[in-house]
């Protein structure tokens, strides 16, 4: 990919706005857990519902903004990488359905550590997203490990 892209003017300045969205996610996951592991000021319900939603939109949008610029970009540039692509986007599904999964659970049960632990696990999952995809967008945009 040349650094004359026509989304970004450059390869670096995509890749550290890619990058700054994903350390939001990970601030509102780590924050979610925080709230739910703190036992001097529990969240309610309520609260934790609304704010799931909150972070599933948030999610819902990054992952779109991924979707229909970066992997379009890297797609436009390496045709091959165009399949890796498609699993990519169907893992934002799958992390979608799974956080759906977990608000569904909690609107038709009370807040347990169960769920706190399935929530855990999903953090991990979305975590391992987030690694995997990073190395996937440095490879599409050409960028070494030490220009990311």
């Amino acid at each position: 990919m040349s650094s004359d892209s026509y989304l970004t003017g450059g390869n670096q300045p995509f890749y550290l706005h890619f990058t700054f969205e994903h350390e939001g996610l990970d601030c509102a996951t780590h924050d979610l857990q925080r709230s739910l592991r703190d036992s001097q000021k529990p969240i309610s319900k309520a609260e934790l519902s609304k704010r799931l939603t909150q972070f599933r939109d948030l999610m819902a949008k990054h992952f779109h903004e991924e979707e229909e610029g970066c992997f379009d970009e890297i797609c436009a540039q390496h045709p091959h990488m165009c399949p890796a692509t498609r699993q990519m986007e169907l893992s934002h599904r799958l992390l979608l359905t799974q956080l759906d999964k977990l608000s569904r659970d909690l609107e038709s049960h009370s807040l347990t550590d169960e769920w706190k632990d399935q929530f855990d696990a999903f953090a991990a999952d979305l975590n391992k997203h987030k690694k995997e995809e990073l190395a996937f967008v440095r490879r599409g945009l050409q960028l070494a490990e030490e220009d990311a």
